[in-house]
């Protein structure tokens, strides 16, 4: 099974750029795929990561659970709502809801990995709860190294399997010793592996799907992510 959860350190760090291009990617290459967003927060807002990845490819298939207005942890949102409080158990049945019928399954969590989403659990719970790997997605531009290792502490303290890390916003061409060295930095105090990396897009959320394919297809790993021999892409 083709199943990844991607969370953040902090919010607007570029999850939903990731998703799309592993989702538009494996969709690209036949695989069936699926994302599920359990939480959506901002609603009230130009919150556009369902209709991002749709833009990116029609036929990927779409699923979320919560959706609050609020741009506060799902905590917040849910007292703020109706809702009042997540319930795990609808948030695994919409996840199997959503991935029925796909090969690929693209999980995007909310606010961060340590965000509260209950009084007794953080997002942490959700990618153990849903048994998935996780990819840890670092904006190279907003991130600090010392935040990335209280990070990976705090994921390693949890026990949670990390496939490693995707730099986003990164320069390659930045030849500053702090932007250089950084991805060397975090495999170095943290063991966390780079799966590799997309560029700044002054686009935004209107990046064309074939450009972040490609960028996916020559700057990530895609068969050590999906831990397994891609033999479409051999061909």
């Amino acid at each position: 099974m083709l199943s990844v959860f991607i969370s953040g350190l902090k919010r607007q760090t570029g999850k939903t750029i990731v998703s799309a291009g592993l989702a538009a990617t494996m969709q690209s290459l036949s695989y069936a795929t699926s994302f599920y967003k359990p939480i959506r927060t901002a609603m009230g807002s130009a919150s556009s990561d369902l209709s991002f990845i749709n833009k990116t490819d029609s036929n990927i298939r779409l699923g979320t659970c919560y959706e609050f207005e609020s741009s506060a942890s799902p905590l917040i949102g849910a007292y703020k709502s109706e809702v009042k409080k997540v319930d795990m158990a609808q948030i695994i049945q919409a996840y199997n809801n959503c991935i029925a019928m796909t090969e690929c399954h693209i999980v995007e969590g909310s606010n961060s990995i340590s965000t509260p989403i209950d009084d007794k659990f953080t997002e942490v719970e959700i990618i153990k709860q849903l048994a998935l790997p996780l990819i840890l997605v670092i904006n190279s531009r907003k991130t600090t190294l010392d935040e990335v290792i209280t990070g990976a502490n705090y994921i390693y303290a949890n026990k949670v399997k990390c496939l490693g890390v995707i730099l986003n916003e990164y320069d390659t061409n930045d030849l500053s010793v702090e932007s250089k060295y950084f991805p060397h930095l975090i495999k170095e105090y943290t063991g966390l592996k780079i799966l590799g990396h997309y560029p700044h897009y002054e686009a935004g959320g209107n990046v064309p799907a074939e450009l972040l394919i490609a960028d996916t297809l020559n700057n990530l790993n895609i068969e050590e992510i999906f831990g397994l021999k891609i033999a479409k892409l051999a061909s």
